[in-house]
């Protein structure tokens, strides 16, 4: 009888003891599903922000890209115009200079100032971006208010920008802004200060940046690639 009782006594405490088992067995699996759930959800805004920094960067170089297409065109028809003008009878008034070599140092300065121009956009195109930052730099110290100067400063930004140096960017898009002011680069120099300024993680400067180009240039590219940045912010 005793043996019976001992047996009964047995079987109901490895009942609660298994059921104690399984209690913290399932524990133990909902701690782990919680934990993966976690990770799973990191992992998909990791993946979103990723999208969303390659579809930035996307189209800052399809705007890049075009825009570069389009100088290295004119270059190619300035370099033509000018052979066709070598071809031709110069005609040279003796009144226009007291100094007859005042012309032949005006026109080396700017077949130097183009040279520097166009081998930077060649090595832009062929992505030695380190060697075209010193030309573009060279330029902007060599003629500080020449003919493609303006151009220096905003592909000199861009470089800058590319490499994630972000502050010299921004005082390279500023310096341009200064000194050429009613430039052609504006709307897109603007643009790209709010880029930087977002890698940076200074949301308000970017949003000012951004809004300054959609409120003063609504016509612009710039202006197009702006409201999308703030759509992107938004979500």
């Amino acid at each position: 009888m005793n043996k019976f009782l001992l047996t009964i006594v047995f079987t109901i405490l490895s009942g609660n003891f298994l059921a104690q088992s399984d209690q913290e067995s399932l524990e133990i699996l909902l701690d782990k599903l919680n934990k993966l759930e976690e990770e799973i959800a990191n992992l998909s805004n990791n993946i979103d922000q990723n999208t969303y920094e390659l579809q930035r960067i996307e189209d800052a170089n399809q705007l890049r890209y075009m825009d570069l297409d389009k100088r290295i065109h004119q270059l190619e028809t300035l370099i033509l115009l000018s052979n066709e003008d070598d071809n031709q009878e110069q005609i040279v008034s003796s009144d226009l200079d007291e100094n007859p070599l005042s012309g032949l140092i005006a026109n080396d300065e700017s077949e130097e100032e183009f040279l520097l121009w166009s081998n930077s956009l060649k090595l832009i195109e062929n992505s030695r971006y380190s060697e075209a930052a010193e030309n573009l730099r060279l330029l902007i110290l060599s003629f500080p208010q020449g003919e493609y100067t303006n151009e220096a400063y905003f592909y000199l930004g861009d470089i800058y920008f590319q490499q994630q140096m972000y502050q010299d960017s921004i005082e390279t898009f500023n310096s341009l802004l200064n000194n050429f002011p009613e430039n052609n680069r504006t709307p897109e120099s603007i643009f790209k200060l709010g880029l930087n300024f977002l890698q940076l993680e200074d949301e308000l400067a970017a949003i000012s940046n951004f809004n300054n180009v959609i409120q003063n240039y609504p016509e612009s590219s710039a202006a197009i690639l702006s409201k999308e940045e703030l759509v992107k912010l938004n979500n």
